[in-house]
């Protein structure tokens, strides 16, 4: 059964004034703040400081045609190598002066670029309060759970009043997962395996200890994890070697990491998950938590924590994902360069889930 998105209060309430006002050409809602957002009609001119607002903008509105300025940290993240710069070539073009380093918004050159809407982060009211201070309209986002990553979705649908877009996104994520739930089901939760994100090794080790993946979703468990509300945790070796995880996830955005650091470290391999060869280094789609395709992350972690039963054919299923968010169909090598083919040669298993 379909596991449908609870949406934020504020967001309920921007999506009855859509549907009251009789006109997908008024735009009316509230942002993350509470902040009442009117536009006459879907803005024509938008900036983005937010680092994964281009790529969102850009599966829902369906073209860059209303992005004239992005973070220059978006640019380099994501447009100029890789899945994103191959399959978006025309994101590489959109001015990345909005913001320098970090949020920290360049008013001037934001004001070049003549936006009707600013999308920023809320979490400090000093990387917004300049931008409004010279008339400028914020739509301001809030982060870090899931719930917040399904308002960017609806948000975002609003302002370009494509609603239509983000339901269907929504919908596609939400069959996906509910198909996922049923499988995980089935399974004996005490015998679920137990799995460690970690994206830096050396004298300390920093694993993620509370990230806003739901893992049950993939039935595994998460030794690192406490009530702090962390999202990363520094241990050592000896705490390493204490919790000893069934499997080891290297996260995708750890790119100078992979699973044959693992192999070949004179300590680590002495990991139950390396001495089984059950390391992995993440998929491209989960390079940023927040990209409408981030739900293959969970399918693909069930997949290399209980073998195959959790996607009917798990490369056409991403191929198909990428063609309705991003209108581009996959290669083979593209592909294989999502799932990480190469670093995961030597993992057990990989071969035979995803080739």
């Amino acid at each position: 059964m379909p596991i449908l998105p609870v949406l934020s209060p504020a967001i309920v309430a921007a999506a009855l004034v859509l549907a009251t006002s009789g006109s997908q050409a008024q735009v009316a809602f509230d942002d993350h703040r509470g902040v009442s957002i009117e536009f006459d009609s879907p803005p024509e001119r938008v900036v983005t400081i937010v680092r994964s607002a281009p790529l969102i903008y850009r599966a829902i509105d369906e073209t860059d045609a209303h992005i004239v300025g992005m973070n220059r940290d978006s640019l380099t993240r994501y447009f100029t190598s890789g899945l994103y710069a191959e399959i978006l070539p025309e994101m590489a073009n959109v001015p990345a002066s909005a913001a320098q380093e970090g949020f920290v918004p360049n008013v001037e050159a934001i004001l070049e670029q003549a936006p009707d809407a600013v999308i920023q982060w809320i979490y400090d009211p000093e990387i917004i309060e300049p931008m409004e201070r010279v008339g400028l309209t914020v739509v301001g986002w809030d982060c870090c759970t899931e719930q917040h990553r399904l308002d960017y979705l609806t948000l975002t649908g609003l302002m370009t009043g494509r609603t239509d877009r983000a339901e269907a996104i929504l919908g596609m994520q939400s069959d996906a997962l509910g198909d996922l739930a049923e499988s995980v089901a089935a399974l004996d939760p005490d015998g679920w395996p137990s799995v460690l994100h970690i994206d830096q090794i050396g004298d300390q080790i920093r694993v993620i200890a509370n990230g806003s993946q739901d893992l049950s979703l993939s039935g595994v468990t998460n030794p690192a994890a406490d009530d702090t509300g962390e999202w990363w945790r520094t241990v050592d070796l000896e705490q390493l070697l204490a919790w000893n995880p069934d499997l080891i996830i290297i996260p995708a955005y750890a790119t100078d990491l992979d699973p044959q650091a693992f192999f070949d470290h004179p300590i680590l391999s002495s990991l139950a998950a390396a001495e089984s060869g059950r390391v992995y280094k993440q998929p491209f789609f989960a390079r940023t938590p927040d990209a409408p395709e981030i739900y293959l992350t969970s399918i693909w972690l069930a997949m290399v924590a209980h073998g195959d039963g959790f996607a009917d054919d798990f490369r056409q299923q991403i191929s198909d994902t990428y063609e309705t968010i991003y209108g581009s169909a996959l290669t083979d090598e593209q592909l294989d360069a999502a799932l990480e083919t190469e670093a995961n040669a030597g993992s057990a298993g990989f071969a035979s889930l995803f080739n």
